[in-house]
């Protein structure tokens, strides 16, 4: 009998210094980057709104993860100290910072779509 666990691919893209020039930088998309730690809850607390973002906005939205523990460099090139931290990228330029949001169903999503919102106008 096969115990391996039953894996589904995730929407979400996970980035390093390796390829973050490519996945978040160089993008035509828009990019949320969720910079994360380990042993961080909170972080674990977004991961399925942000895979269902992922899945949703899939070809309009791009959705990374950065772990800041293995890459302190990028996350500090970013002024990012505090997780998690969702950011929007665009064209290669930081276009929000810090979406805010709390941690209520629907909250990140909705904090998101306003964000893409604000580069329409």
């Amino acid at each position: 009998m096969d115990n391996t666990p039953n894996e589904h691919p995730s929407a979400i893209v996970k980035v390093d210094t390796s390829n973050f020039s490519e996945e978040v930088l160089q993008s035509a998309e828009p990019v949320i980057v969720d910079f994360w730690t380990n042993e961080c809850e909170p972080c674990e607390g977004i991961e399925t709104d942000l895979e269902q973002i992922a899945t949703e906005f899939a070809g309009k939205v791009k959705v990374v993860k950065l772990n800041a523990d293995e890459n302190p460099e990028l996350a500090a090139q970013y002024g990012v100290y505090e997780f998690p931290t969702v950011a929007l990228v665009k064209g290669g330029e930081v276009a929000v910072a810090d979406i805010d949001y709390d941690y209520e169903p629907g909250s990140l999503r909705a904090s998101i779509s306003e964000a893409l919102a604000s580069l329409r106008t």
